[in-house]
Parts: C-alpha cells; sequence; structure tokens
C-alpha cells in the first residue's frame, strides 16, 4: 500500500513551492521595470455598455435559470430517493444551478446576437492566444495562493478565538470520508470544470463588469467577491473567498480574457481536492 505520510508531506510542499511561486510572480510584477507599461495599461475587460432594460433582462434570465435549475434538481433528487446528505444531492444541485446556467445564458446570448440585438462580449479585443491565457490562468492561481491561505489561517485564528466552530463546507467531507470512486470523479470533474465556468461568468462577466457601469471600482470589485464568498455559505472562508474574488476579478479587469480566471478557479479547486485526498483538511 502507498505510504500515506509520505504523499500528505509531498502534496504539502508541493503546496508551498506552487505559493512561493506566486509571491515571487507578485514581486516580479511590481519590482521589475520593464513591466511597468504592463502595470499601467488600461483595463482590457470589455465595458458592459447594454441598456438599463438589456441589464435587467439579463439578471431576470439568470434568476429564473437558477430558480429553475433548483427546481428541477430538487425534483429529481425527490423522484430518485435519494437522503439529504448524500454526495449526490450535491451533483444534482450544482448541475441544476451551475449547470443550467451554463447552457441557457450563453444561448440567450446567442439568440440576441442573431436577432441583431447583441449583448456585450465577454471577451476583451484582440484575445490573447490560447496558450498565454492557459499560463496566465496558471500565474493567477500561484499569486493568489499565499493570500487566502494567509487569510484562511487569519479567520480560523479569529474564530477559535472568540470559540466559534470551525466547519468544513459541506462537500470536503464527500472527499474525506470513503466516497466511492464514481461520485468522487463526478464531484471533482464538476469542481474543476462546471464550477469554474459558472461562477466566473457569473461573479466576475456578470456581476463585477455591470457593477462597474454603476459603481466605483473598489465598490464593484467588493460587492462580486462578496457576492462569490456568499454563495458559499462558509462562515470560516468566506473572508479567503473575498479575497480569492478580488483576485479573479483583478485578473478578468486586466487580460480582458474570462477564461484566466476560469483556468485560475479550477486550478485552485483541484489544489483543494488533492490536499483533502491527502489529508490535508479543508483548510488546504
Amino acid at each position: 500500500m502507498p505510504d500515506l505520510t509520505t504523499a500528505t508531506s509531498l502534496v504539502q510542499t508541493v503546496q508551498y513551492g506552487l505559493a512561493f511561486a506566486g509571491l515571487v510572480l507578485v514581486a516580479v510584477w511590481y519590482l521589475v521595470p520593464r513591466l511597468e507599461p504592463l502595470r499601467l495599461a488600461p483595463s482590457r475587460m470589455p465595458r458592459w455598455d447594454a441598456s438599463i432594460v438589456d441589464t435587467v433582462l439579463v439578471c431576470w434570465v439568470v434568476l429564473c435559470t437558477v430558480f429553475l435549475g433548483q427546481l428541477l434538481s430538487g425534483s429529481v433528487f425527490r423522484q430518485l430517493g435519494l437522503s439529504t446528505g448524500s454526495g449526490w444531492t450535491s451533483v444534482l444541485a450544482a448541475l441544476g444551478f451551475q449547470g443550467l446556467l451554463i447552457l441557457v445564458v450563453p444561448i440567450f446570448f446567442l439568440y440576441r446576437r442573431t436577432v441583431g440585438r447583441p449583448l456585450p462580449r465577454t471577451g476583451g479585443q484582440p484575445a490573447a492566444p490560447l496558450t498565454d491565457r492557459i499560463l496566465l490562468g496558471a500565474a493567477v492561481f500561484c499569486v493568489a495562493l499565499p493570500f487566502v491561505a494567509a487569510s484562511s489561517f487569519a479567520a480560523t485564528y479569529a474564530m477559535q478565538l472568540f470559540h466559534l466552530e470551525v466547519t468544513p463546507q459541506e462537500l470536503a467531507g464527500f472527499f474525506n470520508n470513503g466516497t466511492s470512486p464514481l461520485l468522487l470523479l463526478t464531484l471533482t470533474l464538476i469542481s474543476v470544470v462546471v464550477v469554474p465556468l459558472s461562477e466566473e461568468m457569473l461573479f466576475r462577466a456578470g456581476i463585477f463588469r455591470i457593477s462597474c457601469r454603476f459603481l466605483p471600482r473598489w465598490a464593484a470589485l467588493l460587492l462580486s467577491a462578496l457576492a462569490f464568498a456568499a454563495l458559499h455559505n462558509s462562515m470560516v472562508h468566506f473572508i479567503p473567498l473575498t479575497v480569492l474574488g478580488i483576485v479573479f476579478a483583478l485578473a478578468y479587469e486586466k487580460t480582458g480574457s474570462l477564461l484566466v480566471p476560469v483556468i485560475a478557479h479550477g486550478l485552485f479547486n483541484l489544489n483543494s481536492i488533492v490536499g483533502l485526498l491527502a489529508g490535508l483538511g479543508a483548510s488546504s
């Protein structure tokens, strides 16, 4: 059998290395003179210049999609007779919320384009090559790690100081308690592919970008990050997820490509899952 202690140490060492690489990238970004033109370059995030009516319509479509997704997932849940604590209920909930959102919103945008009333695109023009966007997403993931880890440590310490119970997110338990391989694989695919796509579309291309039209930039950053953190319904992770939401929004704003935070988000979730499977706990 494999040595779990060695595997845990190896995963932890890799995570420390990635966090250190993130700090190095931050130092290079701010200290290397040749990168100053890039630092001072204006935002490449496409402006949300749709009318108020179209903005309200998009928000209505999103809300209806989320509501319909929850109704459908709840109906399937009851038809299959699943228990409340089953991991498959989380799969159905994710597919009902994030999965349906990924399908409906792009179809609605495509429909508006075909009838000659296009809505603002999510990506900047011209887009960077795909390989560059993937590498930028990996870099953003590394940059986020040390800041999320530091805020996570501070949040956990503060809760312990005030004798508040530190409870992990519900999904974390499924990666620790002998879950079936099929369920583990399904949860991993949803966490690494479906969730990043839907949440970046909703919070960065949606809430952050639309808010920038009506609010100061700092308020739009904070609003989208707070909404992102609140969705996960975890007190101990609220501040770290707020920090993570700000990092992803800044990456989208600077690059103008939604794929960059999507890649970073997927890698972050994968890193968390690997840490859980290695026995490092939910804080990983």
